[in-house]
C-alpha cells in the first residue's frame, strides 16, 4: 500500500494571509511617569452680583503640581477598537500645603499614530482634596463706603475617609489631549487636562447703611492644566 503525501510549496506557506498591525500600533506596556502641572487664572464670574472686573485668563490664582502615574497601554485597541489602554495616578497641587491638594484618578484613553507621534485622548474621574488656593475671597471697597466681597469654593460633594468626616471632598470629571512619544522604554509626554469642577459662588454687598445684599449660586468651572510627564516602561 502505497501513502499519499501532499507537500504545500514554501512558496505558498508564506504567502497564507496575517493580520497586519503597526508595530507601535500593538506596542502595549506598563508605564511609571511622573510629571509637572500648572495652572492660573480666575475662577470669579463677570456676571456675578459685585461685578467683578477680572478676566477668565488672568493670574488672579495659580497652582503647581506634581504628578505620579501608572499607565498601562493594551498589546492592541480594545472596546471595537475604542480604548488604547488605562492609567490610576496621584497629584499634589499647591506643593507647599500639607493639608490640602491630594488628588487621586483614574482613567481610560485612546492613542492615535501620527507619523513617530501619538495623539492621545482620556478621560475618566478625579476624587480627593482639593487645593485650599481654590477656596479665597476677593474685596471691593468703594468710594461711598460699600463693602463688596465673594466668596469662591469648590462644592464639597464627596467623602474622604482619611479626614474622618463627611463631605470633605471632591469628585468630578476631567478630558485630557496631549502629544505622546514612546522611544525605546521611555515616554515623553506634554498636553492640556481639563477638570470639570463644581464651584459655589457667595456674593455680599454692604452698603453705607449697613443693608445686605447677597446672591447664592452655583455652577461648573472649566479648570486647565498644562502638563509635562517622563515615563519610564517597567514591563
Amino acid at each position: 500500500m502505497s501513502a499519499l503525501v501532499f507537500v504545500l510549496p514554501a512558496s505558498a506557506a508564506a504567502q497564507a494571509p496575517q493580520a497586519e498591525e503597526s508595530p507601535r500600533e500593538s506596542q502595549g506596556g506598563t508605564y511609571l511617569k511622573l510629571g509637572l502641572g500648572h495652572w492660573q487664572g480666575d475662577i470669579f464670574s463677570s456676571s456675578s452680583l459685585t461685578r467683578w472686573d477680572l478676566s477668565v485668563f488672568g493670574s488672579k490664582s495659580n497652582l503647581t503640581s506634581a504628578m505620579l502615574e501608572v499607565e498601562t497601554y493594551f498589546d492592541r485597541p480594545r472596546l471595537f477598537g475604542l480604548l488604547s489602554g488605562f492609567s490610576l495616578g496621584y497629584r499634589k497641587d499647591a506643593l507647599r500645603r500639607r493639608e490640602s491638594g491630594h488628588m487621586v484618578h483614574a482613567g481610560l484613553f485612546r492613542s492615535t499614530n501620527i507619523a513617530s507621534f501619538e495623539l492621545r485622548g482620556s478621560g475618566g474621574a478625579e476624587w480627593g482634596v482639593p487645593s485650599l488656593n481654590f477656596d479665597s475671597t476677593e474685596f471691593d471697597y468703594h468710594a461711598d463706603g460699600a463693602v463688596r466681597y465673594n466668596h469662591t469654593y469648590p462644592i464639597k460633594n464627596a467623602n474622604v475617609p482619611l479626614l474622618g468626616t463627611a463631605q470633605d471632598g471632591v469628585l468630578y470629571p476631567y478630558l485630557e489631549f496631549s502629544v505622546v512619544q514612546r522611544p525605546w522604554v521611555f515616554l515623553l509626554e506634554g498636553g492640556i487636562r481639563m477638570n470639570i469642577v463644581g464651584f459655589q459662588f457667595d456674593d455680599y454687598e454692604v452698603d453705607v447703611n449697613d443693608d445686605v445684599t447677597y446672591s447664592f449660586r452655583s455652577g461648573k468651572v472649566l479648570i486647565p492644566y498644562l502638563f509635562v510627564n517622563l515615563g519610564l516602561r517597567l514591563f
